[in-house]
């Protein structure tokens, strides 16, 4: 908010991204149902051995023993609560022991627990003509899931509300992806820029994108010019999806059978859900040459500020265990990172204003 009062922040772009952060956990202690069954089983074996070695008499083992056998059944317990755990949640596969809103995620480093790491970048406004500027984190935190897609809106948000404005575009990667995220920055008349994780699919000559809306007879017509109407509502994952089909007869004569579908029985369909008009309208967005040339800067801003943020301020792994803990400990290196950039600004400023050197390094400015 100081940058914002200064001026210093440029919000003609913005770009989101995450990146995966280690857990204070253990990998080997992360369980799912099965591996919890098989842990249940042999905890209960080891307390029936210690029972019946208690049940012997002998005096220096069953002095120890009743500490062994508490430990055994702690440990018992906290299995069963696991696994009713997994019962109670349909989205939690496996459970860690040690931090238990910590997940097993894929990294650039291979499988590991952690967090999924959130961070908003804007632009620094450069303060003299050879100052390349820098980069300012507007909007941070962590998710307890690897997948992106539902921490768009909620990143732009707290982005415009930490700035009082909103960026003119946001950039985010085809993990942010899908209908959902692109009705909800049109409703907030927000514009952002991303590509889709299935580009390769619309390459290819009969995706449904190249088949022509007709809103008259509601059908669409195909590249061949062949009419697909509307015949039921199908819900797939449970969202209701428009379906359209050509003839059997149609498709069979057709000369792009084989290559736009191998259905010979029912004909080509086509699925179209709630926010296909925005999907579509997002290609064509997408398509162009302004679009290609702004995405290009989304590289230049949340990847060098995690590179910062892993290399100079160790936040390759977490020190605090929980959710609540692991966000507070990452807003707060979001802020050492602004007042790093801050600080480089005031210290370029008193250069200019009093024609000195100010110390190199933050902490001689102390």
């Amino acid at each position: 908010r100081t940058a914002v009062t200064m001026g210093l922040v440029n919000l003609a772009v913005q770009a989101v991204d995450g990146t995966k952060v280690v857990a204070n956990a253990a990998t080997d202690r992360t369980y799912d149902a099965e591996s919890l069954l098989r842990l249940l089983a042999r905890v209960d074996e080891a307390i029936r051995e210690l029972e019946a070695q208690n049940e012997g008499g002998e005096e220096e083992v069953t002095e120890r023993l009743p500490k062994e056998l508490a430990s055994a059944e702690a440990l018992r317990e906290k299995i069963r609560q696991a696994m009713s755990q997994l019962e109670g949640d349909e989205g939690l596969e496996r459970i860690n022991f040690t931090d238990a809103d910590a997940k097993l995620m894929k990294g650039r480093q291979g499988f590991v627990t952690g967090y999924n790491a959130q961070a908003m970048v804007s632009p620094l406004e450069p303060i003299t003509d050879e100052d390349p500027g820098g980069l300012l984190i507007t909007a941070a935190d962590v998710a307890p899931d690897s997948h992106d897609q539902a921490q768009l809106v909620p990143m732009i948000e707290q982005a415009e509300e930490m700035t009082g404005d909103k960026a003119q575009v946001t950039l985010a990667d085809a993990g942010y992806h899908s209908g959902d995220n692109l009705e909800a920055c049109d409703q907030h008349q927000q514009q952002v820029l991303m590509p889709e994780s299935q580009r390769r699919a619309l390459d290819h000559p009969y995706h449904k994108d190249r088949f022509t809306y007709d809103t008259e007879t509601d059908s669409y017509i195909c590249p061949q010019g062949q009419q697909l109407t509307f015949r039921r509502i199908k819900h797939t994952r449970g969202i209701p999806m428009r379906m359209y089909r050509a003839t059997g007869a149609t498709c069979r004569a057709c000369p792009a059978f084989g290559a736009c579908t191998k259905d010979g029985r029912h004909g080509r369909a086509l699925e179209i859900g709630p926010h296909d008009a925005a999907l579509r309208s997002h290609r064509q967005l997408m398509s162009t040459e302004h679009a290609k040339q702004a995405y290009k800067r989304r590289k230049q801003l949340p990847e060098p500020a995690f590179g910062v943020l892993k290399e100079q301020q160790g936040a390759r792994r977490f020190l605090l265990r929980g959710l609540a803990n692991v966000s507070a400990e990452w807003v707060l290196l979001a802020t050492a990172f602004n007042l790093r950039a801050l600080w480089r600004i005031w210290r370029a400023w008193g250069n200019r204003r009093w024609g000195r050197r100010w110390p190199q390094t933050a902490n001689a400015t102390t």
